[in-house]
């Protein structure tokens, strides 16, 4: 009984609670209800109120005319209406539902601010590559004709009962608008099939569009999506089909891009002068049975279904249209209303708001209200939902960028507003459009300044200072009474700062610190200028190493840090230690005693020295010539280890010494380290610099003497990482040697698998057994990579690498370890890392072995069409690659590469595959400059004179960046060596064989040493007379546009460099030395006088013409002086310290301080041939490699300090000479104003 009553008392309650919830649920509804009523008559009573009083607060009164109210019209056939057809329920099914979209808040979407002309204030930037593809393009027109249906959605429910909606006129063509949105989705534009597929879609697509034509109704219209597509791009448009009765259709089509408005009318705005068009244009007085014939639709719409290049605004404007009524286009503007518009920008109309909104608010028919119109009334319906979302917004509560957006969006409606010309609209409803639009403005103003207002604080309230110990500082104000006059500057209380540093200094935080800046020596007086024992060595390698690291970790404080780094690296390498011999009696580091800690300290600081040259190189502008340099610097480090490896210390001799250099006991030999790719790729690489072409080519002697025995018979090397990422048989050996000196475990039984993989990882340092106990086999290693890793044909940094990003010392740490082959294979690969864990690849060994001459071609084509790193490797003298980077044919398109070796297949090439650089050359002459590059021996003078004699036009040629790169690469290409013991003679005329050929005409030293030993005459007076000629085309400034300028320096160039090599190859033959191989033959007296006529070209015409183009009072140009500053620099890039006066130094001094003040040197690739966009255009920037002036500095620099310390009076002038140089204050001689003109003492400053 109990449980009974209290099961129906629980019953009663829940029945309660259910009833009240559906009371409180049913008056909130008639709440809210109520709240919309309320809303509606007090906008309709504002409404009317204006009216009377006229356009808002103003009071602009209309004539009675415009006091008619604003929708109406009968152009357009109702929805309501009996009869009408619904093309949407036709599309989607006459069981769907109109679509209905969220945009909430709808002034913070991108579409909105489109249709108000925000983008320009918030975000105008081209549309990414991603979006301008067909299908993207479609889908944002699609959500644009969404987004224009939604605001005239919204205005129909907002409208009160039983009055028509503001855009109640449009109500009609937005359904026309869903049909649009509708037949896009249709369209198998993107439907991503092909073939019999395709055409299946397509015949569908036709079939349902042609019934959806028959089915409108007369004075109703349909949006069609438009446009066409061709293979490589897509233009889209939209058509509007109507119906205007009697059989009667037109066409219209709207375009808001640049294709195909050339076809459209146009005018002029009379009160801007701008010039309109009419983009929306019509086609009138259709038959029937045009518009519903098939064919036509085929035609339209294969145009945006199969791509291809005759699809264009042509083919539709002047064939197709003119065909549905049999008139001309342009006929068209006299039969029927026409309206003018300025076509949207590019950016603008990317986003098809305006395209979407033309075909909404355009009604070809007469009387219609015009787009304009229309448009103004569609704007004022989008600010009013903008109102609607904020009406209830609080103080404060608004966002700062939503308060910009809205008064922004407010002004240029207005703006839109005052633009509508009265006479335009025919049913005098324009009147009460713009009394609404000035009520909505000014509501919206204020609702923004209400919600947007900012709450009182600390430093406006102007309470007095008493009142600062009251409960304000908690967040409340007790009393708004104030000191008499505090209100005279209400917003003065804004700038004060009370309590700054708790309150203020608190939230900045404490400042950083100035960073302390630690000078970093590079050149040490103290030390000389190369090592003289193995102490000096260690010392200079020591203190280069820090001064280096010094600087790189100051990178963000010094300026060009990687390149003074880089340039001091290279030279601890190749200038301050001396390069090993092959006779120990003479070898630096083989023929005095060392202890075992100073061989492990050397190859450590060597090692050191190579990872901060591998990090500093990799930071600093990249060019052909920096590579050349780079591998040389390598392989001197890999020679210079390799000796010091081979040294039988005199106290503890180390095992790995003992076994590699064969002084063990037992039956052991002597190991090496090959040449590689170092021999053949690193031949097409130019070196401008003659002591690393001689450099390059005593590694090349001494590693082929540490390789081979007297008898020919080749040694066991190691290391060849080049050929194969896995130990071969010499590193098997050695690391099996080791195994039976340290008492390790060898694998049993020996396969040749098992001990590979254990070379591997003693090696790679997995099994730490050996680098442990030696650490100079793990320093050696690691020198010898980085020195296989420079010609390996691969970037040593990944190519993600940000612009101008500075790689630390440490990051370029080699870091090793293994891994399997593939999944089948499990022999372990040397893997090992750099530069934040970048894999050290290396290219094809196919491609950096000797080839047949049946290969060479596939060899270019492995190299050709790669990464920048990958093509330095190709020589810009081979015909090959000049055919297939400079040809105008390969330049416009990528047509298949040709091979060029010989004169035949010159003859053979077409006037498209000749290179005339953007004819500046002609193409007869650009056939006789091709064949010289085929016979390398003899190509030398051949050039030289080419450009030095003849046509004019040949000389004003070479101003051209290609011209300029292939000169000097077959100039200062070193080519192929020969080797001490080879013997071989020419047998037979011609020779056949390709190889042999190469192998013939091989040099010892390069083949510019060669023909200065050989020939040197003709190639003086080439250069003497390219020169001089250049130097009479001077205009007296520089002029990139010109031809002397840029022709100028390269000739300025060439002599310089063709100075050093005879000046290094005249002190190498000097008396009582041993000349060096290839050079047995040089005459001493005919080369000095040679160079004395380069040299006096130089200082008496070259000089002074380079210093009047700087002069302060000239020129202005900062960019043009660096340039020259930089040539003028070079001009004493040869300059020995016996040559030394104050105006060698003072060039050098203040060109420096002027290049390191003004320019700014960029890390991109400086002479890629493959890089030339404009084959007419001089080289960029300063016309320098950055390494090229960083090593004048670095070589120039030890020097100078001595004549500063030795003559103090010289050194004073020269430095008040860059004073002026840096501050403009005068030239290099004299200053501006007399009176200043000091006189101080210089001193260096000791760290």
């Amino acid at each position: 009984m109990v449980e009974d009553q209290q099961r129906a008392k629980a019953e009663r309650i829940k029945n309660e609670k259910e009833s009240r919830r559906a009371r409180e649920a049913s008056e909130k509804a008639q709440r809210e209800e109520m709240a919309r009523q309320n809303k509606q008559r007090a906008f309709e009573e504002q409404a009317r109120m204006a009216s009377a009083r006229g356009v808002g607060s103003s009071g602009a009164k209309f004539d009675a005319a415009a006091m008619t109210a604003v929708g109406g019209g009968v152009t357009n056939l109702s929805p309501t209406s009996p009869g009408f057809f619904n093309p949407y329920d036709f599309l989607a099914g006459s069981d769907s539902k109109e679509p209905t979209r969220k945009f909430n808040p709808i002034y913070r979407v991108q579409p909105f601010w489109s249709l108000m002309n925000l983008d320009r204030y918030i975000r105008q930037s081209p549309p990414p590559k991603e979006a301008m593809d067909t299908p993207a393009r479609y889908e944002q027109l699609a959500k644009a004709l969404s987004f224009i249906c939604h605001i005239v959605q919204e205005n129909h429910k907002l409208a009160p009962k039983g009055r028509e909606a503001t855009l109640g006129f449009l109500r009609s063509n937005q359904l026309g608008c869903e049909a649009g949105i509708k037949l896009i989705s249709l369209l198998p534009h993107s439907a991503g099939a092909s073939g019999k597929t395709l055409d299946g879609l397509f015949l569908n697509f036709i079939n349902v569009f042609v019934s959806l034509v028959e089915n409108v109704q007369p004075h109703q219209q349909i949006v069609l999506p438009g446009g066409w597509q061709q293979p490589d791009r897509t233009h889209i448009c939209l058509y509007i089909i109507r119906n205007c009765g009697d059989d009667r259709f037109s066409f219209t089509v709207c375009n808001t891009g640049r294709d195909g408005l050339e076809y459209h009318p146009c005018k002029f705005d009379q009160s801007s002068g701008k010039q309109q068009r009419q983009l929306a244009m019509t086609i009138w007085d259709i038959p029937a049975s045009r518009i519903r014939d098939s064919t036509f639709w085929v035609l339209l719409f294969r145009m945006q279904v199969y791509p291809h290049k005759k699809n264009n605004a042509e083919f539709l404007y002047t064939k197709l249209l003119p065909a549905l009524n049999d008139r001309p286009l342009m006929s068209n503007l006299e039969l029927g209303p026409s309206e003018f518009h300025a076509p949207p920008d590019p950016i603008a109309a990317a986003t098809y708001i305006d395209l979407a909104r033309l075909a909404l608010t355009s009604s070809p028919v007469p009387g219609a209200r015009p787009s304009k119109y229309a448009s103004l009334l569609l704007l004022n319906a989008a600010l009013e939902l903008s109102y609607q979302s904020i009406a209830d917004a609080r103080p404060s509560s608004l966002d700062p960028e939503d308060t910009r957006i809205l008064k922004l969006t407010g002004r240029n409606v207005a703006n839109f507003a005052s633009t509508v010309d009265p006479n335009t609209v025919p049913d005098g409803s324009l009147g009460g459009a713009l009394s609404s639009t000035w009520d909505l403005l000014d509501r919206l103003l204020k609702k923004i300044n209400f919600a947007s207002s900012k709450p009182m604080d600390q430093f406006s309230h102007g309470l007095p200072a008493s009142a600062m110990t009251d409960s304000f500082s908690k967040g409340a104000v007790t009393s708004l009474r104030t000191d008499p006059g505090s209100a005279a500057y209400p917003f003065f209380g804004r700038l004060r700062k009370d309590d700054y540093d708790n309150v203020v200094k608190a939230l900045m935080g404490d400042p950083r610190q100035d960073p302390i800046l630690i000078p970093s020596v590079l050149t040490d007086e103290k030390l000389p200028a190369v090592a003289t024992d193995y102490q000096t060595a260690s010392s200079l390698l020591l203190r280069v190493c820090n001064a280096c690291s010094l600087l790189m970790q100051q990178r963000q404080l010094v300026k060009n840090a990687p390149a003074f780094v880089a340039s001091a690296a290279q030279h601890a390498l190749t200038f301050a230690l001396p390069m090993p011999d092959l006779d120990k009696s003479r070898c630096f580091w083989r023929k005095g005693e060392m202890r075992r800690e100073t061989q492990v300290n050397l190859l450590f600081l060597i090692r050191r020295m190579c990872t901060i040259y591998s990090a500093a190189t990799a930071c600093v502008q990249q060019s052909r010539g920096l590579v050349a340099i780079r591998t040389t610097a390598f392989a001197c480090a890999a020679c210079i280890a390799d000796a010091i490896s081979r040294v039988t210390v005199v106290d503890d001799p180390s095992p790995f010494s003992l076994h590699y250099s064969g002084d063990c006991e037992g039956p052991t030999q002597a190991f090496g380290i090959e040449a590689g790719s170092f021999e053949s790729l690193a031949a097409n690489l130019p070196i401008y610099d003659p002591h690393y072409t001689s450099l390059r080519f005593q590694c090349l002697d001494y590693m082929r003497g540490i390789s081979v025995h007297k008898n020919g018979e080749d040694r066991p090397t190691i290391f060849n990482f080049d050929l194969d990422l896995k130990p071969m048989k010499g590193d098997i050996e050695l690391m099996n040697q080791l195994s039976i000196q340290l008492a390790l475990v060898r694998p049993y039984p020996p396969t040749e698998k098992a001990m590979v993989a254990h070379a591997s990882s003693l090696i790679s340092g997995v099994n730490g057994a050996v680098i442990e106990v030696l650490p100079e086999f793990e320093y050696f290693r690691d020198i010898i990579f980085h020195f296989k890793h420079s010609v390996s044909g691969k970037a040593a940094t990944p190519p993600s690498t940000p612009e101008n990003y500075t790689w630390k010392p440490s990051e370029a740490t080699l870091k090793w370890t293994t891994k399997p082959t593939s999944s089948e294979d499990t022999t372990p690969l040397y893997h090992v890392t750099a530069f934040r864990g970048h894999h050290q690849e290396f290219v094809d060994p196919a491609a950096v072995t000797k080839t047949t001459s049946k290969s060479a071609f596939s060899n270019f084509l492995s190299f050709f069409g790669k990464s920048s790193a990958e093509r330095t490797k190709l020589s810009c003298a081979d015909p090959t690659n000049i055919v297939n980077t400079c040809a105008e044919k390969f330049q416009k398109s990528k047509g298949k590469p040709i091979q060029v070796k010989n004169e035949d297949d010159i003859l053979h090439l077409t006037t498209p595959e000749l290179p005339t650089f953007g004819s500046i050359l002609s193409p007869s002459d650009a056939e006789r400059f091709l064949q010289f590059m085929t016979a390398p021996y003899i190509r030398i003078p051949l050039i030289l004179d080419f450009f030095a004699n003849g046509d004019p036009g040949r000389l004003a040629a070479l101003k051209s960046k290609s011209l300029q790169l292939i000169v000097d690469a077959a100039m200062f290409e070193p080519g192929m060596w020969r080797r001490a013991d080879f013997t071989d003679t020419v047998t037979e005329i011609p020779v056949i064989e390709e190889d042999k050929l190469q192998t013939l005409l091989a040099t010892p030293m390069g083949t510019l040493f060669n023909e200065i030993a050989k020939s040197p005459d003709v190639l003086t007076s080439c250069v003497v007379k390219i020169l001089e000629r250049a130097l009479d085309m001077d205009v007296g400034k520089y002029n990139k546009k010109s031809t002397s300028g840029p022709l100028i320096l390269y000739a300025v160039r060439l002599a310089v460099r063709i100075e050093g090599f005879m000046k290094f190859a005249l002190n190498k033959c000097g008396p009582g030395k041993q000349r060096p191989r290839g050079l047995e033959s040089m005459d001493n007296i005919k080369i000095e006088a040679c160079m004395k006529k380069i040299r006096k070209m130089l200082d008496e015409q070259a000089f002074p013409t380079l210093e009047y183009w700087i002069d302060p009072s000239r020129t202005k140009n900062v960019d043009i002086s660096c340039l020259v500053h930089a040539h003028l620099l070079y001009l004493f890039k040869n300059y020995t310290y016996e040559e030394f006066d104050f105006r060698s130094v003072s060039v050098l001094l203040s060109s420096q301080v002027y290049l390191m003040i003004n320019h700014r040197f960029s890390n991109q690739i400086y002479d890629d041939l493959a890089d030339t966009a404009d084959p007419t255009k001089p080289p960029s920037s300063i016309q320098l490699a950055q390494t090229e002036v960083f090593d004048i500095i670095q070589t120039q620099r030890h020097k100078i300090m001595r004549y500063m310390r030795e003559k103090p009076s010289e050194g004073d002038d020269a430095m008040e000479a860059v004073v002026r140089v840096a501050t403009g204050t005068g030239t290099r001689t004299e200053s501006f104003d007399a009176k200043i003109q000091k006189s101080r003492h210089w001193k260096s400053i000791k760290h």
